[in-house]
């Protein structure tokens, strides 16, 4: 089930006004770090993706960061929750995180950045209108 809108739209999964203002309305930045977001985010999951299925810990925890500090420009709060939430299970079960469910965990994140994306897509296709 997907939050929605009074209007029956779901719920924006970033705060696209906010980068903007961080940047002082600049759109021209706004547009490149979307498209550097687009382009890398495949990227970092495929990093993410491989280091599980190596069982190499560390390189998990740096994937999972570069993916919440990439998030985080654009308040996708609910992928950089995802992103955070196994960087905290990496700490918390430093000693035997193998036995963590990564499929599911990878799963959800995927889900937010896909949703991010989508929103993302849907924000540089509505600039090149105007």
């Amino acid at each position: 089930m997907t939050d929605q809108t009074p209007l029956g739209r779901e719920k924006p999964v970033c705060n696209l006004e906010y980068l903007l203002i961080n940047l002082g309305r600049n759109h021209a930045a706004a547009l490149r770090l979307v498209r550097i977001f687009l382009d890398n985010y495949p990227l970092l999951m495929g990093r993410l993706e491989e280091a599980v299925n190596k069982a190499d810990w560390p390189a998990v925890k740096d994937a999972a960061h570069d993916i919440r500090s990439s998030c985080i420009l654009f308040s996708a709060d609910i992928a950089v929750a995802h992103a955070k939430a196994i960087e905290s299970i990496l700490h918390q079960h430093a000693d035997d995180p193998e036995h963590v469910n990564w499929s599911e965990k990878i799963a959800a994140l995927r889900i937010a950045l896909q949703r991010v994306a989508e929103e993302l897509h849907h924000y540089l296709e509505s600039s090149s209108v105007q």
